[in-house]
């Protein structure tokens, strides 16, 4: 084989060029894993009843948005089945504030001797708990807006009935009753108002209140009361474990396909070139897990030995092609080939496509790494395993 002429072809060339970038992809950015492999909490909330899908989807975009005002953007979060949300929280996260968060449905209310003055949907916008003027003091609370439609009911409500209490309630429960101020009893609207939690500095469940109370009311109500199942520790040990199997398990698959290869074509160094392809797809898809920071999970590694074992299919395929017709024909008898795995990668991606875009929990996963590597075989290893078994048959 003619190793520097190989070099200079552009599909080599790419090869490892992304083989290249992958590496440092890896080394430097590293990669990032799932709590199956890192350690973590899975909190599985259970509905009060079974939910329409436009409720699921509902539900879990409101907790997201919940996850997301409380800085916690790493949580993962998707529903199983239609009445349970699994919220998978790595490690690093605070449970405690999660499951107060979580528990929150977000119904909110005031009233005034026992009249609704406005409700959650009457909120305009919120902001971050902060401390609020108090008098000569200070206190801790959550300020938001009320709509103009909102603030003329609370006006209606409110008017005369000065140094009443304005009883504010989150799912049922009493969580702040302010007295009314004769400013805001005159008859007009006002749309500033504060939730008051506690005094100031706040202690740390005065702090986790307010950010259940801010996050419930910059997302709004939940369309069905969830109550926590059960709840799960993974420890970090059992990644540990897998990774350190799978590294094992790849390897013993490794040698078991050079000996499989060797003997099916008694041309042991054919086996070379399958596994040198197999080892730089994986290193490539990594480097794309890498690089759009995708969280690697089990599903995710299944996906990419699903992908390498596709892979092994095509390079035979190409192996088969290119001994079948002799010397003269091994160009045309390659073209077929790749007839062949465009054919079956397109039946693979169109599979795996429906669990990406819909995005089925731990699922999505599996389709994303499975996807890629199909993509990074068909455009960037197959083509260089070929043009590799190409140089090495010409003579034959």
């Amino acid at each position: 084989m003619e190793i520097s002429k190989l070099l200079k072809d552009k599909r080599i060339l790419l090869l490892i060029l992304f083989v290249t970038l992958s590496v440092l992809l890896i080394v430097f950015k590293g990669l990032d894993y799932g709590i199956d492999l890192s350690g973590g909490t899975v909190i599985v909330l259970k509905a009060e009843r079974p939910m329409t899908d436009e409720e699921i989807q509902l539900t879990v975009d409101i907790i997201e948005k919940r996850l997301n005002a409380n800085g916690l953007s790493d949580i993962t979060v998707y529903p199983r089945g239609n009445d349970e949300i699994v919220v998978m929280i790595p490690k690093s996260c605070d449970v405690d504030r999660i499951k107060k968060v979580l528990m929150e449905q977000g119904v909110f209310e005031a009233k005034i001797d026992n009249i609704t003055a406005y409700t959650g949907k009457d909120v305009k916008s919120v902001e971050p708990p902060t401390k609020i003027p108090q008098g000569d003091n200070w206190a801790y609370g959550v300020p938001f807006e009320l709509t103009l439609e909102g603030a003329k009911k609370f006006a209606e409500v409110a008017k005369g009935k000065a140094y009443h209490k304005v009883e504010l309630y989150m799912d049922g429960k009493l969580i702040s009753a302010p007295v009314l101020s004769p400013d805001l009893a005159d008859g007009r609207p006002h749309p500033k108002q504060v939730i008051t939690v506690g005094g100031y500095p706040p202690t740390k469940e005065e702090i986790d209140e307010a950010m259940a109370i801010y996050s419930a009311l910059k997302s709004g109500a939940l369309p069905v009361k969830l109550n926590i199942e059960y709840i799960s520790t993974v420890s970090p040990e059992f990644g540990k474990e897998f990774l350190k199997g799978t590294a094992i398990a790849l390897l013993l698959a490794f040698v078991a396909v050079g000996i499989i290869v060797s003997v099916r074509y008694k041309q042991p160094k054919i086996a070379l070139p399958i596994l040198i392809t197999c080892l730089s797809e994986i290193i490539i898809i990594l480097g794309f897990a890498s690089l759009i920071s995708w969280k690697l999970d089990l599903p995710s590694i299944a996906g990419i030995i699903a992908a390498v074992g596709t892979g092994v299919d095509n390079q035979i395929v190409i192996t088969d092609e290119a001994l079948k017709k002799g010397a003269g024909k091994i160009r045309a008898s390659i073209k077929r080939a790749f007839f062949i795995i465009f054919a079956s990668a397109s039946t693979s991606i169109a599979a795996m496509l429906p669990l990406f875009v819909l995005g089925v929990g731990m699922l999505k996963g599996f389709a994303i790494t499975t996807i890629a590597g199909v993509l990074i075989g068909i455009f960037i290893t197959r083509p260089a395993y070929a043009r590799i078994i190409e140089n090495m048959f010409k003579k034959f």
